[in-house]
């Protein structure tokens, strides 16, 4: 169970991939192993594209792959955030993967698949899976606290709960926005 509950320190938005390599570089202390992009594809008028990928190199690295999905919007490439696992010290490929599946899952029921340029990885993971996502500035020191609509730290709930009761047979809960109390 410890294994799949995430707390996801998102940081950004970035405009190209040469701000996340500055800031990677500048921030070598926080290893990013998520990141998610937003953006419209050559020629679109109105319809938004997300990403939601993973990475154990640096994520500027792999968003240079020859047949990356940034290549598809990145013209008119909105935003990329690049996301940290903070509550696991030790982590390992198959977290990744499943903090990338939920988020991916998620956005999927949210958007819509023809929004979403992910091929695989649209649907929900065969175990429960609990995630907390924080939206930090570039300057990791301060919580974003508005941001445009169509961004994905206004998508992508602030809480995911899936829970898995049995064979196709689950739960998915979430909080849009957490609200500050105090």
């Amino acid at each position: 169970m410890e294994n799949s509950i995430f707390l996801i320190k998102w940081y950004g938005p970035f405009k190209n991939r040469t701000e996340v390599q500055e800031w990677e570089e500048t921030h070598k202390s926080i290893k990013c192993s998520l990141y998610l992009l937003h953006g419209k594809v050559k020629y679109a008028k109105t319809s938004e594209k997300y990403y939601c990928g993973k990475s154990l190199r640096n994520v500027y690295e792999r968003l240079g792959d020859k047949g990356h999905h940034i290549k598809e919007i990145e013209d008119r490439l909105s935003s990329i955030y690049v996301g940290c696992l903070s509550n696991i010290k030790h982590l390992t490929d198959s977290q990744i993967r499943l903090a990338e599946k939920i988020i991916t899952a998620s956005l999927t029921d949210i958007v819509g698949e023809s929004c979403v340029l992910n091929r695989t990885n649209t649907y929900f993971p065969d175990e429960s899976v609990f995630v907390i996502n924080e939206w930090w500035k570039t300057n990791a020191e301060s919580i974003w606290v508005r941001l445009p609509k169509n961004s994905p730290s206004n998508i992508v709930p602030d809480v995911l709960v899936y829970h898995l009761k049995g064979k196709d047979d689950f739960e998915l809960f979430g909080c849009k926005k957490l609200k500050r109390l105090l």
